[in-house]
């Protein structure tokens, strides 16, 4: 069975529309789909009139803070109608709109005049964010391309890495709960932890109630996978897989086979 619990559309910073992001995975032979947007759940209010041609999974992936390291949370089959969900959406919101705003004044020092509503005013995007600012860097020539933008302005310790006022990890994870969901923590080596930090994180993460364990993220080395396998067995996680899909460019495809992961206990066996 193809499933796939992690992906994202254009009500965040994907390309595609919920409804088509929807078709190209029943034209993948995905079976089981979550669209998993940052910090909202708007593609289950376009898709509520849709026909359906796959198991669909109510999803959301939060951005929270861990030790001072940002980290993102999976929600899966959680009730998109919880007042403590929608609470916290909300929250996000303010913080996702507030750090554009603040990218947008840091990046004014270095020449990009009014960013932030340049952005709206021209593709007015469900969510403004780094890669948009990216776009318009390279747009009005004050970076050559997309790894320039972030090399010089928008990576880590540069003037666009602006810290957001984010849920807190506790928080995320009881909000999730509350709502009947399944937390899942995202491709747990994007954050480049060392495997004792890593295994701190998970520790507080099970702690919270942390169920899930993102074991592969799109194409990943098998060795990494198996790595972490292993931590799911050693902190009592389930596996979950998702291809992390945002755009049709070749590089992620939809749809992850759950052959690979026969006798370990997995997240899609509660949904």
């Amino acid at each position: 069975m193809l499933i796939d619990l992690h992906c994202h559309s254009n009500c965040s910073d994907g390309s595609l529309t919920p409804v088509e992001l929807v078709n190209l995975a029943h034209q993948s032979n995905v079976e089981v789909l979550s669209i998993t947007d940052h910090d909202n759940v708007d593609a289950y209010s376009v898709l509520y009139k849709t026909k359906i041609p796959l198991k669909i999974i109510t999803g959301i992936e939060f951005s929270t803070v861990w030790n001072k390291i940002g980290i993102h949370v999976i929600g899966l089959n959680i009730d998109i109608q919880s007042a403590g969900l929608q609470s916290s959406i909300n929250s996000q919101k303010v913080a996702r709109r507030e750090r554009a705003i603040n990218i947008s004044k840091r990046l004014e020092k270095h020449g990009l005049i009014d960013g932030y509503n340049k952005i709206i005013a021209s593709t007015n995007p469900a969510q403004v964010g780094r890669p948009d600012f990216a776009k318009l860097l390279i747009s009005e020539g004050i970076a050559k391309d997309w790894n320039q933008a972030f090399k010089k302005y928008l990576g880590a310790g540069k003037a666009g890495d602006v810290k957001s006022h984010w849920l807190s990890f506790d928080q995320v994870l009881d909000c999730i709960l509350e709502s009947g969901g399944i937390p899942v923590l995202a491709h747990p080596l994007y954050y480049k932890l060392t495997n004792s930090k890593l295994k701190r994180l998970l520790a507080d993460f099970v702690k919270q109630g942390g169920i899930g364990l993102e074991v592969l993220n799109g194409y990943q080395n098998s060795d990494k996978t198996q790595y972490l396998c292993q931590l799911c067995r050693e902190f009592g996680l389930r596996i979950s897989v998702g291809s992390d899909f945002h755009e049709p460019d070749g590089r992620k495809k939809l749809g992850i086979d759950t052959k690979y992961f026969s006798g370990m206990d997995s997240v899609w066996e509660l949904l």
